[in-house]
């Protein structure tokens, strides 16, 4: 008779376990946080189970995962890291994870020490920034009959990579139009957040639509309280993330 209830509970206890297992696996939500508005298109891979996924903008993301799945995340401009899933984290409504901006992207494009007819002063001279420069050096064939550069450029994606930098590059001078309309002291002793993270407040400002297309005709007074109360999200974040 012992035998025989053994026999019987072993297979449920089985599939109970397998029916718990299943019922850990759910779709995890979460966002990108970084110092960038760049944030859609981000690759994400769960190397546990072999799925994938990419953020969309404003760097949300959602994803099937069971607690203690390693999931991958990366991108061109920004240095990849990996993050284990907590069940912590399985049971948050949203899931911050930070990712650092890779700033020798730009670093490893910023020298241009060849002579050209413009430094010498013929023609007119096209004033371009440092990454625009080499985007166009790298896109144009220098007046060759056969543009080489271009062919390689192409081939080896580093044209992509200057299109990536002028992007960027025009992303932070949009984010310091931002934060230029208060002082450094607004930002450090009003809003309480700490100058290390100006910076990446301002990025954060610069993905809210409404700011962006209000921030030049708004008054003064009604900028500071959207700022303020962009502030308090933004702490938010950095008491989570700590």
């Amino acid at each position: 008779m012992n035998r025989i209830i053994t026999h019987i509970l072993i297979p449920c206890f089985v599939l109970l376990g397998g029916v718990e297992t299943y019922a850990q696996k759910k779709t995890v939500l979460g966002k990108i946080v970084a110092k960038t508005r760049d944030l859609e298109g981000i690759y994400i891979k769960n190397i546990s189970s072999n799925t994938s996924a990419q953020t969309q903008k404003g760097g949300y993301f959602s994803i099937e995962a069971n607690p203690n799945d390693t999931l991958i995340f990366s991108a061109v401009h920004l240095i990849g890291r990996n993050k284990v899933l907590s069940y912590a984290d399985m049971n948050k409504s949203l899931v911050f994870i930070p990712m650092e901006y890779a700033e020798n992207i730009l670093d490893e494009i910023v020298i241009d020490r060849r002579i050209t007819s413009e430094s010498l002063g013929f023609g007119k001279v096209v004033r371009r920034t440092t990454a625009q420069r080499n985007l166009h050096r790298a896109t144009s064939s220098g007046g060759g009959i056969i543009p080489v550069d271009l062919i390689v450029n192409a081939i080896s994606g580093r044209t992509k990579m200057l299109e990536k930098a002028v992007e960027l590059e025009q992303e932070q001078l949009f984010v310091e139009k931002l934060l230029s309309k208060f002082s450094s002291e607004f930002y450090t002793n009003k809003l309480k957040i700490p100058e290390q993270y100006h910076m990446a407040f301002g990025y954060f400002l610069a993905q809210d639509p409404i700011i962006v297309t209000s921030y030049q005709t708004v008054e003064i007074t009604q900028l500071n309280i959207m700022y303020t109360e962009k502030a308090t999200e933004f702490l938010e974040i950095l008491r989570v993330l700590k």
